[in-house]
């Protein structure tokens, strides 16, 4: 696969993990602030599991961009 397209794709799903990342923090935030004005809103379990893994991908993704853009960095060799 080509470089450029590698990274375009990485940088695509990088943003799709963020967004998801995202969506969950703020359920949290928002059954968080519910908890505290004593609205029995307390998040569950399940909830604070997805946003980890999210957070996990969401990693992982970075790691795949700062990757590709390494080797794009690399200067070719011309035999």
């Amino acid at each position: 696969m080509d470089k450029k397209l590698s990274l375009l794709t990485s940088i695509t799903e990088l943003k799709r993990t963020h967004d998801a990342a995202s969506v969950l923090l703020s359920g949290l935030m928002m059954e968080a602030v519910r908890a505290v004005r004593n609205e029995n809103a307390v998040p569950t379990l399940k909830t604070v599991r997805q946003y980890r893994k999210a957070i996990k991908d969401l990693k992982l993704q970075c790691l795949q961009v700062e990757m590709i853009l390494a080797e794009l960095d690399i200067p070719q060799h011309v035999h």
